[in-house]
């Protein structure tokens, strides 16, 4: 993972080229200077990795180094099939609960809006796929355990913000169109 850099830890060094004749203290001068700079660059370095100053720091910032750009020193993918749970289908899942929710009525509250859901497409295609993370035998707790485990991630407030816009502008079939979408297709080859 390459990390973006700001302010002094972006600007690149003077150049370290030295001239072929000089005095020997404005030669020591200019190294010390070398080496003041790398010296405080280094230290912001650390702050940039959360590295303490103490024992080992440079140690502990060439692993993390190593780590971001040395593919040697990076950890190796999880192999297997992906989840077909994103962020997309579960914020819309999130938003479709809420969109059949009765607010003021007990018996028709998330577990009920679940169970409507598990009926319809896309929704009981999508749950009757076994899934390794939520598996039960039952798609009602699956999609009712996922909209709790979902419901405050910044995702599902994204897309209760998508879902108002498509309502303000009338456009609800466009909505189900790209819910359906969500769902069918959860990992698109090509993303707009």
């Amino acid at each position: 993972m390459k990390k973006r850099f700001e302010g002094a830890l972006a600007t690149p060094i003077k150049s370290r080229e030295l001239p072929a004749l000089l005095a020997e203290e404005k030669l020591a001068g200019l190294l010390a200077e070398h080496s003041k700079e790398d010296t405080e660059k280094l230290l912001l370095l650390c702050g940039h990795y959360g590295i303490a100053a103490g024992d080992g720091m440079f140690y502990r910032l060439a692993l993390a180094l190593a780590r971001d750009f040395v593919p040697g020193f990076q950890e190796q993918k999880r192999r297997g099939a992906r989840s077909k749970w994103t962020p997309f289908n579960k914020a819309a899942l999130v938003v479709e609960i809420e969109r059949i929710v009765w607010p003021d009525d007990r018996t028709h509250g998330v577990k009920w809006a679940a169970m409507q859901l598990a009926k319809d497409e896309p929704w009981r295609s999508f749950i009757k796929e076994r899934e390794s993370d939520y598996t039960s035998p039952d798609p009602t707790e699956v999609l009712r355990k996922m909209y709790y485990d979902f419901r405050n991630d910044r995702w599902a407030n994204v897309m209760r913000d998508a879902f108002k816009l498509h309502e303000h502008n009338g456009e609800i079939p466009k909505w189900e169109s790209q819910v359906a979408d969500f769902v069918n297709n959860p990992h698109p080859k090509k993303v707009l």
